[in-house]
């Protein structure tokens, strides 16, 4: 069992072990192999012991039976996408990365639906679906490089999600590998299924704590006619927001509805130099998708209703493939674009209800004010998610212990207006310290209790979600 700051390393008989038990080319125990699996998008680092690269679920069999007789911790891993750092080794072990698990087993256009390897990349199914006219709609920012069993374990969101809904609403079954070897099935090939308990959602989502995603079936829809986008531009964050949130009262459907803030504008302006929103103090970006001619008439409807009713600038509105790009371009600006306000980002992906948006993003702004900090805000405001970046100098000790103090206020003030400290991006080690916010002691026990029946060893992704009385909080970053 992993004890607090305890980091294992495996001896040289055990990796002579693991060798001769799938094969030499599998196992990669080099300082520079270790290096590149030893971090995530979190930016933080902590390196495996050994990396193993299974082809095959007898190969996840072997290892996850073997690390278990050897008390050995295993870590997941797809692409080291994730945000929260839930992939991370930090008590060394073995990092088991799917990315040779890479097979779109088969498209089955009949009863659309999708079954593939863990390792799969998201946007290799999205394009294989649409070959054949089908849909995969969860559409993460990370699509072109997350690969599907990464975003089963953080339940990823994305864009699309105020129409269509997360990854666990499209996932059919599930077989996964427990510690010790187990080879277990959830779900069915049957769109609608209420046997038993739903251990499908519980695993969706369980950032890789209870089991090993071995092969994974997902549902398709019929891929839409089109879609068009629509920029919306305003002269202050609050109308923005606001209009927005009204959109969706007034019974308009769009599959994306993403907002930024002035600050988040400003800086991709710099970067851009997109004279749209030169001076802009808030932007909506909109997208309907379906039949042409009800995608025409609701952009249409949408422009009128934002113009007259909602007290946007202008509405731009883009129909074909290169200004619907160029539109969209401007959300993808931002990440690199917010770095202009200082070298470290903290982007929390904190969740309201849609009648809190607005509160709460004031709420943010004056948490700024009050601990003289720099945060940009934009995000899923059709579905209350909102990215929350903290942009600072982490050597600077003062500014980094502002933001520190800060952050566990921003999260308070988001459970006490009903929402979530993560919407999408997962607990991992990252949020790891905040959960006991949103739930009560009953709850964690229980959440616990769950993670014993799964991996009573406590080796399958140790030092995630949340302190045990096996492990506490990972050890310091190296």
């Amino acid at each position: 069992m992993m004890k607090e700051n305890h980091k294992v390393l495996l001896t040289a008989s055990q990796l002579t072990a693991l060798r001769q038990l799938i094969g030499e080319e599998k196992v990669l125990t080099s300082e520079e192999e270790k290096v590149v699996y030893s971090y995530d998008a979190s930016k933080r680092k902590y390196p495996p012991s050994a990396i193993v690269l299974p082809r095959s679920r007898d190969d996840i069999v072997k290892v996850m039976r073997f690390a278990y007789e050897e008390n050995i911790p295993v870590y997941p891993r797809g692409s080291g996408s994730g945000m929260s750092g839930g992939s991370l080794p930090v008590y060394g072990g073995i990092a088991l990365v799917f990315t040779q698990m890479n097979k779109i087993i088969e498209i089955d256009e009949v009863n659309q639906s999708a079954t593939v390897e863990p390792g799969v990349v998201l946007s290799e199914l999205q394009h294989a679906a649409g070959r054949l006219n089908l849909f995969y709609p969860p559409d993460p920012a990370s699509a072109e490089f997350a690969s599907i069993g990464g975003t089963l374990a953080e339940c990823a969101g994305g864009l699309r999600c105020v129409k269509y809904g997360v990854t666990r609403d499209y996932v059919l079954w599930l077989e996964v590998v427990r510690m010790g070897g187990e080879v277990l099935q959830f779900g069915s090939d049957a769109v609608k299924s209420v046997s038993g308990y739903d251990i499908l959602r519980l695993l969706v989502g369980s950032e890789g704590t209870l089991a090993v995603f071995s092969k994974i079936k997902v549902r398709l829809l019929p891929r839409p006619e089109t879609a068009y986008t629509l920029l919306a531009t305003f002269s202050d964050e609050i109308t923005a927001l606001g209009a927005g949130i009204e959109l969706l009262k007034n019974a308009f459907v769009p599959s994306a509805l993403e907002f930024i803030d002035s600050l988040s504008l400003q800086c991709a302006y710099d970067y851009s130099h997109d004279q749209r929103i030169k001076d802009v103090r808030g932007v909506l970006l909109i997208e309907f998708d379906g039949k042409r001619a009800q995608v025409e008439h609701d952009c249409s409807e949408a422009r009128e209703f934002l113009s007259r009713r909602a007290g946007a600038l202008n509405v731009e509105i883009a129909t074909d493939r290169q200004s619907i790009e160029a539109l969209w371009q401007i959300r993808r600006y931002l990440s690199p674009a917010l770095f202009q306000l200082g070298p470290t980002k903290y982007n929390e992906d904190i969740a309201v209800p849609r009648s809190e948006l607005v509160a709460t993003f004031k709420a943010i702004k004056e948490l700024a004010d009050r601990h003289k900090l720099t945060i940009a805000v934009f995000g899923h405001c059709g579905d209350g998610n909102l990215h929350v970046n903290f942009m600072f100098d982490e050597n600077n000790k003062d500014e980094k212990a502002r933001v520190e103090q800060a952050i566990p206020e921003l999260f308070q003030m988001v459970i006490q207006r009903r929402g979530t400290i993560s919407g999408e991006h997962g607990i991992g080690i990252m949020k790891l310290p905040y959960l006991s916010l949103e739930y009560g002691e009953a709850e964690l026990r229980i959440m616990r209790e769950i993670k014993s029946i799964w991996d009573p060893k406590n080796l399958l992704n140790p030092g995630k979600i949340f302190p045990s009385d096996n492990f506490r909080t990972p050890p310091t970053t190296q």
